[in-house]
């Protein structure tokens, strides 16, 4: 008979309930097997899916937190090993098992629908961890996840379909030779440099300001990605519940740093995360995390081991291999009249009349606000912040991914764009939420899918309507 071996079982859990999926990561404990570590755990969402589209997916990923009894100045990033992971029960019956994705780098797993599939997931599954130097016993082991969205490899186009839209909100178009519109801009490959220039077959683009729409120059490098390769991107904003749970993990040192509430009016203004007996919660976890800077965002990509998303990602992952239309949203159409995604007077981004995500469909996906793809809210809750190739720092990202660990709270990838105030690097796309009175515009709540108004502006302080999602590139 095999010998198990339970070394400890922990109560330490986390718990994620996004706003229309509700994912659950319970009863969480490590054990050794054989001299082998494994992770079980107990992973839940709703309306997951996989059809002749893409489908959804959760990224896992663990860590061992200190015990704030002996230290709590280090955590350590859990490496998963390549092969041994298995379903341990279905607890769903006619819903399909899961595949599991390691990550080349080994810093966590994507679990997914091994068919298709439309509906709920409740899985208790075995994860097989790399070992890990140090006595487990004076820690404690953690498991996060986020919920993703598969964009497939594929070809793509940039762009404003409506002319008459080029200077006024600087969106991208092929030149023809004169920096003059000759056609939308097409997105055939990954590898290839692109010109961004007035020259003939050059991607191009109308500024007036630099500092806000770019400096119309430059080679996007071969390593920039692109989003003709696959990849994954978050399929809802970074909630406030999960940033309350990464500054638990991170070290009190760097916790000065990402702490960010306190402002004037915080609370006033959808924010909802506060310090109670040196634990942070958040009041309400589910609401999308605003009071964002750059370099919290980041911090946080680096510890989850993702990476920020660029300003043609964004457009594939709106668009998908679709013909642009005129003045398009996000969700492929030129109107918001059925819109019914809003924030409400409580402050919660909400669909209205009660209405349920498991009822989206490629025929509805208008009213819920969902993309091509069904990525939620690319427009109308925060604004997207991504890499910018509007200047030399943003071209200049190479799609590195984090390695779970910061470096006195910030991140620690070279390629990344830092500051916080019009550094440069990265800029704005989608529109934002302000407060309940706001003037309606073009920009705020919703802004087009190809509006680059802010495209280069990289003024990444903490804002009311300044958030974040994250990507990480398909293996």
């Amino acid at each position: 008979m095999k010998k198990l071996t339970i070394v400890c079982v922990i109560s330490f859990i986390t718990v994620y309930k996004a706003t229309a999926s509700d994912l659950k990561i319970e009863q969480v404990q490590w054990q050794r097997e054989n001299n082998k570590l494994y992770a079980q755990l107990q992973v839940s969402w709703k309306n997951a899916w996989r059809n002749e589209n893409n489908h959804d997916a959760v990224w896992l990923f663990f860590k061992l937190m200190p015990n704030p009894y002996t230290d709590n100045n280090t955590y350590n990033h859990v490496k998963v090993e390549a092969n041994g992971h298995r379903l341990i029960k279905n607890q769903l019956a006619g819903s399909p098992e899961p595949i599991f994705e390691v990550a080349k780098d080994h810093m966590g797993l994507f679990i997914m629908p091994a068919k298709s599939h439309r509906g709920n997931i409740s899985w208790r599954i075995s994860i097989a961890l790399e070992n890990t130097e140090g006595n487990l016993y004076e820690k404690t082991f953690a498991a996060y996840g986020l919920e993703m969205v598969s964009i497939p490899q594929g070809k793509f186009t940039l762009g404003e379909a409506d002319t008459t839209l080029l200077k006024t909100n600087f969106t991208f178009f092929l030149s023809g030779g004169k920096g003059e519109f000759k056609g939308l801009f097409p997105v055939n490959a990954e590898t290839e440099e692109i010109k961004v220039s007035p020259d003939a077959g050059s991607l191009y683009y109308h500024s007036k300001t630099k500092i806000y729409n770019g400096d119309q120059t430059g080679v996007i490098p071969k390593a920039f990605p692109k989003g003709f390769q696959a990849f994954y991107l978050m399929k809802y904003e970074l909630t406030q519940g999960q940033y309350a749970d990464f500054l638990n993990c991170i070290s009190v040192t760097s916790s000065f740093q990402r702490a960010n509430f306190g402002g004037k009016d915080y609370e006033a203004y959808r924010g909802s995360i506060s310090l109670k007996d040196n634990v942070y919660l958040a009041k309400s976890p589910d609401r999308p995390a605003n009071f964002i800077s750059w370099d919290d965002a980041m911090a946080y990509a680096d510890w989850a081991a993702l990476r920020p998303y660029t300003e043609l990602e964004y457009e594939k992952a709106c668009r998908g291999p679709l013909k642009p239309v005129n003045r398009e949203f996000p969700w492929n159409t030129s109107s918001k009249e059925k819109l019914i995604r809003y924030v409400n007077k409580q402050d919660e981004l909400v669909f209205a009349n009660g209405v349920e995500e498991s009822t989206l469909s490629n025929t509805n996906k208008e009213e819920f606000g969902a993309s091509y793809y069904w990525v939620m809210d690319l427009s109308g809750s925060v604004w997207e912040r991504v890499i910018t190739i509007g200047d030399s720092t943003g071209r200049a990202f190479k799609g590195t991914h984090g390695d779970g660990l910061l470096k006195y709270g910030f991140a620690n990838n070279t390629d990344w764009p830092v500051g916080c105030t019009e550094t440069s690097g990265f800029g704005f796309r989608g529109g934002g939420y302000y407060h309940h009175d706001q003037l309606i515009g073009d920009l705020n709540p919703n802004a087009t899918l190809a509006n680059r108004t802010f495209g280069a502006w990289s003024g990444g302080m903490r804002s009311l309507a300044y958030g974040s999602r994250f990507a990480r590139t398909k293996d």
